[in-house]
């Protein structure tokens, strides 16, 4: 007996369908729920020993640069500027401005041969100058954010390169009872007991024509060897002007050969403010001109027991204020800095001083590289050019572009 009488027997096959169909469905949903096995990859062996693609006949030519390395920058920029130095024997000199400068007679040179590490380029500062664009920020020194006075002291770095000389940086102590500007005085007198000549110069003193030699300087000036300290003059102004009513030498660029006599000279001088010797220097302690007040109204008219400039003037050189001291935009005051600039009055333009000392080596070398190298220039003046050609020689006929026009 059926379970579904009145049921027809085409709608009785349907309902025993339908499961089997839903079965199948739910079982196939099971199969490709499940993840798909991983195709299998080639295994990827690296050897030293695979052959290397053939070149094309350019990158053939282009092997590795091994020259680049950075390990020796003093003798890179030595031989980069070797070409433009001035020989320390050098008859003259042109200036920036177009002042020639003419050495003394051959036989009256002091110096004929480079003194290289005999010579000392001396920085002295108490900073930290670990800011952003100073010299010892842990960040990288960036062109465009940097220090007026970090061009300073690069450029003192860049001239000792160029000419072989040593360099010393000196992060000196502060004094507990005086300017800090005093410290450069006992550390001037600490490196001349390593080297024969220390030049000591403030961050904002620089060297103009840095290819010029400080040996021909020395020829120009007749600093003898006799010479215990060379300075500028300052400019002559009631303010620059020492307790006798002289024009103050200015301390921001010294030239100091070492004696037994320099030695004593800096220690009296570092000993001025304590006044064992200089009565009345102790106000100098911390009163502009600090250590160069000192030495222009005490120490150079007492000087190794007794001694005066005035008497004495070769063992103190003073130098021109013309040549030795301020800048183009001051040479209204009579220093105009065409040998040794000292921008005591636009510190700010250190950074373009640093800029033309280097393109004025790098312009020329540029320029010779560039426009000389066999190969580079293409020179096509003697051709002709007609339509999508290059001639060689001129067509016989020419297109009139000047005809008239009816």
């Amino acid at each position: 007996m059926t379970a579904f009488p009145s049921v027809p027997q085409s709608w009785r096959r349907l309902v025993l369908l339908v499961p089997a169909v839903l079965l199948s469905l739910l079982f196939a949903a099971t199969i490709f729920d499940a993840p798909l096995p991983k195709p299998r990859l080639p295994k990827v062996v690296f050897s030293d020993n695979t052959p290397a693609r053939p070149l094309g006949p350019i990158r053939a030519q282009c092997k590795p640069n091994e020259t680049n390395r950075l390990d020796d920058v003093p003798g890179l920029i030595q031989a980069m500027w070797a070409s433009i130095v001035l020989p320390i024997t050098a008859p003259s000199f042109t200036t920036l401005d177009g002042t020639e400068k003419k050495l003394p007679p051959a036989h009256e040179l002091i110096h004929t041969e480079a003194l290289g590490k005999r010579v000392c380029i001396l920085d002295v500062d108490t900073r930290p100058l670990n800011s952003t664009g100073d010299i010892f920020s842990p960040d990288p020194l960036l062109y465009h954010k940097m220090e007026p006075r970090s061009a300073g002291f690069l450029s003192h770095y860049l001239y000792a390169s160029i000419h072989g000389y040593a360099y010393r940086f000196v992060r000196a102590p502060q004094y507990a009872d005086r300017a800090p500007h005093w410290s450069k005085v006992i550390f001037t007198q600490e490196l001349l007991k390593s080297f024969d000549i220390v030049v000591m110069l403030d961050y904002d003193a620089m060297f103009p024509s840095p290819e010029v030699p400080l040996e021909w300087l020395l020829n120009y000036w007749r600093v003898g060897r006799d010479v215990l300290v060379a300075m500028a003059e300052d400019p002559d102004a009631e303010h620059n002007l020492d307790l006798r009513r002289r024009v103050n030498v200015n301390s921001g660029f010294i030239v100091a050969q070492a004696s037994d006599n320099t030695q004593r000279l800096f220690a009296d001088w570092a000993e001025c403010p304590e006044e064992t010797r200089y009565k009345g220097c102790a106000r100098w302690k911390r009163e502009m001109f600090h250590e160069q007040a000192a030495f222009s109204s005490y120490v150079r008219y007492d000087f190794l027991d007794g001694l005066s400039v005035d008497t004495e003037a070769r063992y103190i050189h003073v130098l021109p204020c013309l040549e030795a001291n301020g800048i183009p935009e001051v040479s209204h005051v009579g220093c105009a800095g065409q040998l040794v600039r000292h921008y005591w009055g636009e510190k700010q333009l250190t950074t373009r001083e640093l800029t033309n000392s280097v393109m004025g080596m790098m312009a020329p070398l540029l320029a010779k590289a560039a426009y000389t190298d066999p190969g580079v220039v293409m020179d096509f003046r003697d051709k002709f050019l007609v339509g999508d050609r290059i001639l060689d020689e001129e067509p016989a006929e020419r297109l009139d572009v000047g005809s008239d026009v009816d």
